[in-house]
Formats: C-alpha cells, structure tokens, sequence
C-alpha cells in the first residue's frame, strides 16, 4: 500500500473525507515541499463519531466479546500493521524527518503493541472474589486517543491496542503535522472487520482535539504531546471528572560523575541528540559535568557532533535528518537564539545539507547558569553546565519543573547512590536508549512532564475502572437462586 497522499476520517466503519482543509500543509521535512492539505473533521462529523462509539459501547458490540475474540481481532491487526511496516516507515521518515533507518525500527512496534496487548484480553475482569462481594476491571467506555507529531506510528499503536484490549471504543486524533501513518494504522484496523464504531480516526488540529476531550460522553483521554496542550487536555477532564493519562515534555540531564568515562559520555550525547532528531521527550536537554572535565568534555562532544552525517531522513547514510516542519524548526532556532541573548555561547556542529528542508546543525550551549535554561527545547540542542561537587549536580539535575528521564554516568555505587536522588520517571544509569529497559517496565512521570504511569500492562489498566457488587447474603445463593 503506498503512503496516502489524501486525508481520510474513518468514521462508523466507512471513510470520509473531512470537512474542512486547514491553513497549513503537510510537508516532505526533506524539502518543504507540500504533500497535502491538512485537514479537520466538522462539528457533525466529531458528534457522529462519538455517538457511534457510544453506540457500540452500549450494545456491548466489542466490550462483551469472548475474550479469545476480541484478542483474535488484534492479532489481526498486528499481522496487517507488520505487513504495512515499510509503508508506516516511509511516512514517517519523510514526514517527521527522521532518518529511514530509525523509522524502519521504529515501524516494527505497532505490530508488537498490538501482539502484547491481544495477550492481556486474557486477564480476567473479575480479578477478587469473596463470599458476599466480588471486584471486576470494566472498560471505561469511549476512549480518545491523541498522538505526537514525532513517534506517531508506535505512540498511537501503543495506545489504541490497549485501549481496545481493555474493550473501550477508540476515537484517534493524530497529529495534523503527521498523520499519514496513523490512515495506514486505520487501514491495518479497517481489515480486520472490527465492529463499526469500534475504532475510529478523526483528523484535525487542536480544535478537534479539544472538542474530542471535552465531550461528555467520552470516558477517558490518553495524550502524548506538549505541556500547553497537555495542560488544556486536563483542564477538559477535570471539568469531567474522568481520568487522563498524559505524557509531556521533559528538560532531561545526564550527570556526568567525576570517574565516568568521557568517551562513554560522549557517545551517549550524541545518541540521545540524535535519536529522532532529538525530537522525542526523552532526549537530553542538560549536560552536567564537573567543573575540572568542562572545557574538555565539551571539546570532545562538539568534535563527534561535528563527524555526523546531516542529511535527507530517506537516505540509508544520514544519521540527523530535518526537524518535523518549518514552525517547530524556527521555534528551536529561536531557542537558541534566545540562549545566545542571556550570554550562552551555541557550539554549532556539523554542516547541513544544500536542501531546502527544516535542517539544523547539532548545537551545544555553554556559559549559562542552570536557572537560566529550565525549558525544553524538543531538538537537537543541550545546555552544558559544570557543578563543584554532587549536591550541586543532583540540584541542577533536579531544577527543571519536568520529570521524565534523566541519565547517569559513572561508577558503581555512588552512580546508583545519585541516580536515586533524581526526580525522573526513568533514570538510566551508564545507559542512552530509546526504549526502556524491559517491555514490562512502567514508564513513569513526574512534575510537569504529566500524569500517570504508561506501559503495555499500566496503559491497558488506564481504560478500566474497578466495580465491586455487594449483596446481602451470599454470591453463590444469588447466582444458583
């Protein structure tokens, strides 16, 4: 199947076009040029897409299928989305910028998020049983499901396989800046013959978000995104009084302890500035390093920046592709900017590409004071700060108002020792991935980088509620009588 080229909703089990077009296009980050149109789903085309999820919640058209069912119907999916994983690859690459090699890897977890979550529609929802009371895991009902503009083909997979799992209805607003790989995932569900209603996609921008997340008939919101909106998600739901999983940003530092290897430190910058283009809420945004190894470590950082190969994200060689699109570009730039304005000094690394794309050089800013780089910048730039002993390294890893991940280097011990002082969801020590460290493993969140835990088990517990049924006597006599 090709990488579409024309905005589809798919709405009740039938595709429609939607109705209106936006300002802005969607475009190839290699060259700026346009690929379509985006475009929003209508006032009626939102209200008749969650009417039919609340349809097919209350007739129980998916929540009350057997088990086995229902888990056969994602393994459908998960064979479709491996069969589409080069497609899913290629728009990602072209649309998000990141390199093809990266995407291809990427491309494989919406197949695995589907297989895992098809494993937990065998966990039971009645999960404790005494002699006059029983407690079940329910599914919420109608579920909204928003993506990220950066990792979209494996956030939302992640999110919708579990939400079906759970037997929620699933309403998907993908990113308006790239949404051809979530039509592909909707395509990959569409032939699975999912009962109408079940899953549905809705292009647009924030106003279709918002008015996703702030109907009443919706159950529960999962977004993934940046804090203004995350912030604006949550508003809707408390109004609501009904649960959201939110994963923001993050401002994340590594720690370089006094013995690490300098060499270790640097390839972990470059991989964590370069996975996604640094483009990913994980990615570093502080290094700290000891007042004594400054100067040398951000010499030797800025000389392997410099070796990488800045090119277009569909060639198998580039290592650092174009940002996503030109505002979020020119927003990072002015970050940088803004840094030079307080006195930072930009290391500029590497030389870019004689394309018209969204390319940046790698860039590293020294010369500012922890207090005056606390945002996160979501591109391929850190701060590099110095600190005269391990209190001032753990407050300086500490400052930011984020809390998603932050990274170790150093041994043993005392490593461990600092690593449990960070305030992070995940902190990995002597480690720079993508992934976590186990498929089982929670991925936490903390301050303003959102509200509760995600991973393939705390995502599917999100889309269920506990129902406990007390009667007066026994079970077994109400359901023998």
């Amino acid at each position: 199947m090709p990488v579409p080229d024309t905005l589809l909703n798919y709405l009740d089990g039938d595709w429609e076009t939607p109705a209106a077009e936006l300002p802005d296009v969607i475009s190839d980050a290699n060259s700026g040029q346009c690929i379509a149109r985006q475009r929003s789903a209508s006032a009626g085309q939102i209200d008749d897409a969650i009417a039919a999820a609340q349809r097919v919640h209350g007739n129980g058209g998916w929540r009350e299928l057997a088990a086995a069912a229902r888990a056969n119907s994602l393994l459908a999916i998960a064979d479709n989305l491996f069969e589409l994983a080069d497609n899913i690859a290629e728009a990602d690459a072209v649309t998000t910028g990141v390199p093809i090699t990266q995407t291809r890897e990427l491309a494989r977890i919406p197949a695995a998020a589907f297989r895992r979550a098809a494993a937990l529609t065998a966990e039971p929802t009645c999960i404790n049983r005494h002699l006059n009371f029983e407690v079940g895991r329910l599914p919420l009902g109608p579920a909204v499901v928003i993506a990220p503009w950066n990792a979209p083909a494996g956030i939302a997979s992640h999110k919708i396989a579990s939400a079906l799992a759970a037997g929620c209805p699933v309403l998907f607003k993908p990113s308006e800046w790239s949404p051809l790989s979530g039509q592909l995932i909707a395509r990959a569900i569409d032939r699975a013959d999912l009962p109408a209603g079940a899953f549905q996609l809705l292009h647009g921008a924030g106003e279709t978000g918002s008015a996703l997340t702030r109907d009443h008939r919706v159950a529960a919101v999962s977004f993934t995104g940046g804090l203004a909106a995350g912030r604006a998600v949550a508003a809707a739901c408390a109004r609501q009084m009904r649960p959201a999983q939110l994963e923001l940003g993050g401002n994340n530092p590594l720690v370089m302890l006094p013995d690490a290897n300098p060499d270790a430190v640097v390839a972990a910058i470059r991989t964590l500035l370069t996975t996604l283009n640094g483009q990913w809420c994980r990615a570093l945004g502080r290094i700290i390093v000891p007042n004594s190894m400054l100067d040398q470590l951000l010499a030797m950082a800025a000389a392997a920046l410099d070796t990488l190969r800045i090119g277009a994200s569909m060639r198998d060689d580039t290592q650092l592709g174009p940002l996503a699109h030109r505002l979020h570009r020119d927003q990072v730039l002015a970050a940088v900017a803004r840094y030079e304005s307080l006195g930072g000094v930009a290391h500029r690394c590497g030389e870019p590409p004689a394309l018209d794309g969204w390319f940046m050089q790698p860039t590293l800013v020294s010369g500012l004071g922890g207090d005056q780089a606390l945002d996160e910048i979501f591109g391929p730039v850190a701060t590099i700060h110095g600190y005269a002993g391990i209190e001032q390294a753990v407050a300086l890893a500490n400052a930011p108002p984020y809390g998603l991940a932050a990274y170790v280097f150093g041994k043993g011990k005392r490593a461990l020792e600092v690593a449990r002082r960070l305030e992070a969801g995940v902190v990995k020590v002597n480690l720079a991935t993508l992934l976590g460290p186990h498929p089982d493993a929670p991925r936490p969140v903390w301050k303003l980088s959102g509200i509760g835990d995600e991973g393939a088990r705390q995502t599917f517990e999100f889309f269920r509620g506990s129902r406990v049924i007390a009667v007066d006597g026994a079970l077994h006599d109400y359901e023998t009588g």
